[in-house]
């Protein structure tokens, strides 16, 4: 018995490397005597003693060896490089990591040619490891690994890949920064109607009111379009021109037989930038027809309909049989200094009034690339 137990220890040594992962079989396996390595008997003790550290640890570490940095990894390290394990086994590095060796040669050749230790956090690289281009970022430690002669004959790279981190960094400075950005338009907008309905209004519990009324309509026009919360599933920063002018005119509908607002159109994105404005001049034109046009008579009526013609979005708000228009206004009012500002200044859209005796026809153009922003 003794005998046996000695030759089957004897097996076990001769076998390398020992380690008993996926890895460790994989290099078993493979036919080292067509690499550049040469067959695992001929391969010097140091080389040795690094897989032997390597293949265990749960670190991501790839060992790039000789002048062809041959590639040799644990299993940790696989999921990295997707689908080139494992044919990256075994292989000089150029072959496998083409698409970035511009950028990864130069750190391999620094760390053999000079023996230094090249380390970076979120370490940017490009590579294409599931068919499609990724930019991923890795905190990196390459070292030199030495002969007993002080001889550099490869680089131990120990890395950690810190993509999902950076990413979701970024995208929350990104919410951040469009989030002020989103605030200070929404503040600046509310300081000018301010401004204008003191200047408009009549009477103190005129401007309360219509003050009141036009911030109610952006509240109901930012519910369409909520930003989302990092890290989780979210909704769309972006909602259709039928929502829009629905929500706007919904408080002005009167449930009677007849309906007196009719709305037509082909699906149209407004991006949560552009809503606002967009918003403030339909809510500015819905009170008007209040106040003064179609909707201030019980026969009134209000037909929006809107269409896309080449570059542009184009919408027509058209009132029909409300108080006979005798003569065009001389001069703008509030509502309609607002509308102008949110949708010349704001999208650099425009705006045609036609004041037809039977009743307003307004028309407004504003870029697609505008409206969807």
């Amino acid at each position: 018995m003794k005998p046996s137990s000695g030759t089957s220890r004897k097996g076990r040594e001769d076998e390398f490397p020992l380690d008993g992962s996926g890895m460790g079989a994989l290099i078993r396996a493979l036919d080292w005597s067509k690499t550049s390595l040469g067959p695992i008997s001929a391969w010097p003790a140091h080389l040795k003693a690094t897989i032997s550290l390597m293949l265990p640890a749960q670190a991501q570490i790839v060992l790039f060896w000789g002048p062809e940095f041959v590639a040799l990894y644990n299993s940790a390290y696989a999921p990295t490089i997707g689908d080139k394990h494992p044919r990256a086994l075994g292989r000089p590095a150029r072959e496998n990591w083409a698409e970035l060796w511009g950028d990864l040669e130069p750190l391999l050749r620094r760390v053999r040619e000079t023996g230094e230790t090249v380390f970076a956090k979120d370490r940017p690289f490009y590579i294409e490891r599931h068919g499609y281009p990724e930019n991923v970022y890795f905190d990196i430690s390459y070292s030199p690994v030495r002969d007993e002669a002080g001889e550099v004959g490869g680089v131990l790279c120990i890395v950690s890949e810190t993509t999902e981190r950076v990413v979701a960094q970024e995208r929350q400075r990104l919410l951040l920064r469009e989030t002020n950005h989103r605030l200070k338009n929404l503040f600046a907008m509310i300081d000018a109607m301010i401004s204008l309905s003191v200047r408009s209004a009549r009477t103190p519990q005129e401007f309360a009111d219509g003050l009141r009324g036009r911030l109610a309509a952006l509240l109901r026009a930012k519910d369409l379009v909520r930003p989302g919360i990092i890290g989780t599933e979210h909704a769309a920063e972006s909602t259709t021109v039928e929502a829009l002018v629905r929500t706007i005119l919904q408080p002005y509908v009167d449930h009677t037989s007849r309906e007196r607002i009719s709305t037509s159109g082909p699906d149209v994105v407004v991006g949560a930038t552009a809503v606002t404005s967009l918003a403030l001049a339909l809510h500015e034109t819905a009170t008007n027809a209040v106040k003064y046009g179609a909707l201030s008579d019980s026969n009134g009526a209000i037909h929006v309909k809107w269409k896309t013609q080449g570059g542009d979005f184009c919408l027509e708000w058209e009132e029909t049989n409300g108080p006979p228009i005798v003569v065009s206004p001389n001069a703008p009012g509030f509502g309609s200094v607002l509308t102008e500002r949110s949708i010349i200044s704001q999208l650099r859209g425009k705006i045609d009034y036609d004041w037809q005796r039977t009743g307003l026809k307004l028309r407004i153009t504003i870029p697609l690339d505008r409206l969807s922003v």
